[in-house]
């Protein structure tokens, strides 16, 4: 069989293309013995060959001449025929992800829609052309048309199209026989309704071209884009909230995956058909509040235990354990926050005893053993690490003494019956594997019910994680991962996480990146990547700072010393790098206390002036000063008055400060070097570094993308280099909108319906106030709000009531958005019958404030809003009206 590739594709001088297979045609996968493709014309390329093979896959590469760099498409072909005598000819285009299969064919749309039963390619006999399009369509009563300008496609007539047949995973083809064409041809697909027995819509766009064929020649177009229509884009309806905030009659204190199964059917039969969720890994270090940040997990893999139900254990409760549990749950459940000391405490003395009961029957149980046996590699490290946390009382493992680094024989210790930690090993393991099983539980549960959940892939790790000390070489332990200065925390934000060491990561591949992205498709069918920059660049803070001010991009193109002399830089180093201190600043910031100040905490070497050793740095002033002494904030300021930044990787490298501009330091220079630093600085953090960021975010973001099926979105908010938002769309991942936060900065606000399709809609996030915050925050920008975003004219009211929080939720879900995913206290608030008394309660997190409280809780629970008829019809009634119910996706609620 002679086989000619035509790939529709348009190239630069220099760039040739190949096409590699895994047949030994096409060079069983080794690039190196692809073939190359002949030009056709400026937009095609072809190549002949002949197999025997009757099914292979493969994909095509460009190689550039120059450099021999390569680019790939983003998925394989996959070619299917069953006829050994004809010649043919096989009409491919270039794979890219933005095309529109590729998002709705993930885990998300596969979840919640119905699925077609796949129809085997039959052999095409004497058929002359096959049809062939990649698009998933989810409800079981449409299928696709084609139709076209000849007599075998119907010319144009609806009535007389051909219905085409499932084939594979949303796949769709038809075989039709055309010999007597003697000119090309034009075609379309259309989505036909076989209950209204009428076609839906045409696709979009000019008309697709075809083409005849010899006497011995046979057709195969494999298209790709069906051009839906804007209006007819499926765009779904979800909700944000934490699982700890989640509240229901059943649960303990706190939300748990158990609740998930509650607040899926109500949020079906609302006309949701997401849920998202944030990071639900154990964040166990402190045993106290100051674990509830879930961004800080101790272990990337393993769940927190506090999201466990006591109620859904695998044994049974004994008499005085059921007593115990409703007594206390009735006790926890009238917090209006999560109290996490009680809430923990109780759980773990509940669960340790439990265990100790039933471990002869744990230790037998094969469900049991098979989940410690298919998730050893995370499972075991993570245990022994939480019982040696216990034993020293700390997660810092540079604090115990004999266990600092992790060894094989003490991973065996899960098997030594006598070994001090094999029962709290063993313990955490179970821990494990209930969670695991109540949440796998749940999430069917909502597949069920139609409703996807989505997660939450946090940038960083804690440095005190059993990720840090298991892989300690994958992260950069000396540095800090954190975000420049922004409106919302104008020092910056210190995470205090390592960050990572991206060199030792692409040398294996990204093994544990892929890991972590294959366990997360466990439970969830879309995520969304936390600070998703940091794929491109990370703000990296030195250990000797505590603020986000002092900190540098990283990797970034920094100045060296020879290139700020050549650019008009005549200061001392020394000058641009420590603190600058002069008499009259320290009269300025000190007033009367001037002379004690200059005395206790700096010290005068030939006429310069700087600060003594024990407060020469942040790091120091925290340690030697109490936070709430009056001098701690001037101390740590003046620190942080220096105009660059040396970088502690590349001697001889230096980063401009953050708004340097606005230093004293920078007051006091000549106009000469204030206008060059001006430029330097603007040239680093807004140009110089944007190739170079691109190159970065290209090298990691695709792999980690195809390493699972979920749909991918990133949160890109804050200071974004314009290279982010053009690599998200080359991916095509969805970008995070948030109404008063602009990417711009000529904007105050963005309005929902010049959002594009691929990105997520929001009038909040559990990093913003609410929407009744916002309302009282800024009242001169809440005016013209009101006036120009909402259509309103005069002042704005002073509380923003239920008609004007559903009138700015209507713009989110009316919005071409592929996903609108609103808070749950935003659509709590629009109605009378669930809005919050106590609005300030429905705060999740203040990024300025650290470390905050993260104890949000409904002050409603489930039950009460499924009783809640009136108000779940209107939110069904909303969705549907905003045309973010459709098909079978969501069945609706009567």
């Amino acid at each position: 069989m002679k086989i000619k590739f035509h790939l529709k594709y348009s190239t630069h001088l220099g760039e040739n293309i190949f096409v590699v297979g895994d047949i030994p045609e096409l060079g069983n996968g080794d690039k190196s013995k692809a073939l190359p493709m002949q030009f056709f014309n400026e937009s095609e390329w072809y190549v002949e060959f002949e197999t025997k093979k009757k099914k292979f896959e493969y994909t095509y590469f460009v190689r550039n001449l120059k450099d021999s760099s390569i680019r790939e498409e983003w998925a394989p072909h996959h070619f299917e025929c069953h006829i050994l005598s004809k010649n043919l000819i096989v009409r491919d285009f270039w794979n890219i992800p933005v095309l529109p299969q590729y998002n709705l064919g993930t885990t998300l749309f596969d979840e919640i829609s119905s699925q077609f039963k796949s129809q085997n390619l039959r052999a095409l006999k004497k058929n002359t052309h096959r049809f062939k399009i990649h698009f998933p369509v989810f409800n079981p009563h449409q299928v696709l048309l084609l139709t076209g300008n000849t007599p075998k496609l119907g010319e144009w007539d609806p009535k007389r199209a051909i219905e085409m047949k499932p084939a594979g995973k949303n796949f769709w083809y038809i075989d039709v026989a055309m010999p007597a064409l003697l000119c090309d041809f034009e075609y379309k697909y259309a989505l036909y309704d076989k209950t209204e027995k009428s076609v839906k819509f045409f696709e979009t766009g000019a008309n697709r071209i075809g083409h005849p064929v010899g006497a011995e020649d046979v057709q195969i177009y494999n298209d790709v884009c069906f051009r839906v229509p804007e209006l007819d884009r499926w765009r779904l309806s979800g909700l944000a909230i934490p699982v700890f905030s989640i509240r229901t009659k059943e649960s303990c204190g706190v939300g748990e995956f158990s609740d998930l199964k509650a607040l899926g059917k109500w949020a079906k039969n609302a006309g949701f058909s997401l849920i998202q969720i944030l990071p639900i890994n154990d964040t166990t270090a402190h045993y106290s509040w100051l674990d509830c940040y879930p961004y800080a997990a101790i272990s990337v893999f393993a769940l927190h235990p506090m999201y466990l139900s006591l109620k859904e254990l695998p044994y049974s409760l004994n008499k005085k354990e059921i007593l115990s549990l409703e007594k206390k749950s009735k006790i926890l459940n009238q917090s209006s926050g999560v109290e996490y000391e009680a809430v923990n405490q109780y759980k773990r003395d509940f669960t340790q005893k439990y265990f100790k009961r039933n471990w002869r029957k744990i230790a037998r149980d094969k469900d049991f053993l098979s989940f410690k046996k298919n998730n050893k590699n995370w499972l075991i490290p993570y245990a022994v690490f939480s019982s040696l946390r216990d034993e020293y009382g700390t997660t810092n493992f540079e604090q115990w003494p004999a266990y600092q680094q992790p060894s094989e024989e003490l991973m065996n210790c899960i098997n030594d019956e006598q070994h001090l930690l094999h029962a709290a090993v063993n313990y955490y393991c179970f821990i494990q594997w209930i969670l695991d099983m109540q949440l796998r539980d749940a999430v069917d549960f909502l597949h069920r019910e139609g409703v996807g959940l989505k997660g939450d892939l946090p940038i960083g790790i804690s440095r005190h994680s059993v990720d840090a000390w298991e892989h300690r070489e994958l992260f950069h332990m000396n540095q800090q991962a954190g975000a420049p200065p922004d409106d919302f925390a104008v020092l910056g934000q210190n995470w205090e996480f390592p960050t990572y060491n991206w060199g030792k990561m692409k040398d294996d591949d990204y093994t544990w990146w892929k890991s972590r992205f294959q366990f997360m498709a466990r439970y969830f069918d879309a995520f969304r990547i936390d600070h998703i920059l940091g794929f491109f660049r990370i703000w990296q803070i030195p250990m000797h700072a505590t603020q986000g001010i002092l900190g540098y991009f990283e990797p970034a193109l920094a100045f060296s010393d020879e290139e700020l002399r050549e650019r008009g830089v005549s200061l001392s180093i020394k000058r641009l790098t420590q603190p600058f201190v002069t008499k009259e600043i320290l009269k300025q910031i000190f007033d009367k206390e001037f002379e004690t100040a200059e005395n206790k905490y700096f010290k005068t070497l030939e006429d310069e002036i700087s600060l003594k050793e024990e407060f020469s740095t942040q790091r120091k002033i925290q340690q030697n000063l109490d936070s709430n002494h009056p001098h701690f904030e001037i101390l740590m300021n003046l620190v942080a008055n220096v105009l660059f930044i040396e970088d502690e990787n590349r001697a001889g490298h230096f980063h401009p400060r953050f708004n340097l501009i606005e230093t004293l330091s920078y007051q006091d220079l000549d106009e000469h070097h204030k206008h060059v630093l001006y430029l330097l600085y603007t040239d680093y953090f807004y140009h110089r570094n944007e190739d170079f960021w691109k190159i970065k975010g290209l090298e990691k973001l695709p792999m980690l993308k195809k390493a699972t099926n979920m749909l991918t979105c990133g949160e890109d908010l804050g200071m974004i280099p314009k290279v982010v938002p053009e690599v998200m769309q080359e991916l095509a991942v969805l970008n995070l909108e948030i109404q008063r936060m602009p990417g711009r900065v000529d904007k105050l606000f963005t309005h929902p319906a010049d959002s594009p399709y691929l990105c997520v809609v929001s009038p909040s996030s559990h990093d913003t106030s609410t929407l009744r915050q916002w309302w009282k925050e800024n009242r001169a920008g809440i005016k013209f709000f009101y006036n120009q975003w909402m259509g309103h004219e005069g002042e704005p009211p002073q509380e923003l009531s239920e008609p004007l929080q559903e009138e700015i939720l209507h713009q989110h879900l009316f919005s071409p958005a592929m996903l609108s995913i609103i808070p749950i206290q935003e659509f709590l608030g629009i109605d009378s019958s669930t809005r919050n008394p106590k609005e300030d309660d429905e705060r999740i997190n203040i990024p300025s404030v650290f470390p905050h409280k993260w104890d949000y809780r409904m002050h409603i629970s489930v039950e009460d809003l499924i009783e809640n008829k009136k108000f779940t019809q209107k939110l069904n009634a909303l969705n549907q009206k905003c045309g973010r119910i459709k098909g079978d996706i969501i069945q609706f609620w009567k």
